[in-house]
């Protein structure tokens, strides 16, 4: 008997969809280009998805955003948060940068109470840094919908990219290397 759940063991971890220590966050940072391009650029982050995220009861505008998927052993969720505040300008909640109007208006979305509690704490180092509330959203239980339509956008028109990113502010970010 414990040669065949050896066996099971070996086929889950051989034909396992995703890793085990595999984790994901789904981050509202106003615009789906630059946020997938940010986090695309940290070690240990293993996809980035663009696509738009709505609260549950349907009461605010989706907003653009990227569901990253990472690995908790090299990055924690806190260490895209700390991207995310990097991104985002909190003190403006009807977009962001040159990109107006709710659908870029930054949102934190945690996936799980974990992830609440260290988003909560990164809110409260922004409002003790800064001496005032922030703008950004929390969503609680949100949907994300993916727009493979919309991945890659940046790589695939670096030239358009530059442009848009250098003109509407906020690029590049001091930390993010690019390959």
């Amino acid at each position: 008997m414990t040669d065949n759940v050896s066996k099971f063991i070996y086929l889950l971890l051989l034909f396992a969809v995703r890793p085990l220590w595999a984790d994901s966050a789904v981050l509202a940072a106003g615009d789906m280009w630059r946020a997938e391009a940010a986090f695309e650029a940290m070690v240990g982050v293993s996809r980035v998805e663009t696509g738009y995220a709505s609260p549950p009861d349907g009461s605010e505008a989706r907003r653009q955003a990227v569901r990253v998927h990472f690995d908790n052993r090299r990055l924690g969720y806190g260490d895209l948060l700390g991207r995310f505040w990097q991104l985002v300008d909190g003190d403006d909640g009807e977009g962001q940068y040159c990109n107006r109007g709710k659908g870029f208006a930054p949102a934190l979305l945690p996936q799980s109470d974990y992830q609440w509690r260290l988003a909560e704490a990164s809110l409260a180092r922004w409002r003790a840094l800064h001496g005032r509330e922030s703008r950004v959203s929390f969503w609680p239980q949100s949907q994300f919908t993916p727009a493979p339509e919309m991945e890659d956008w940046a790589s695939r028109h670096p030239w358009r990219f530059g442009v848009y990113a250098r003109r509407c502010g906020g690029w590049p970010l001091p930390e993010v290397s690019r390959p």
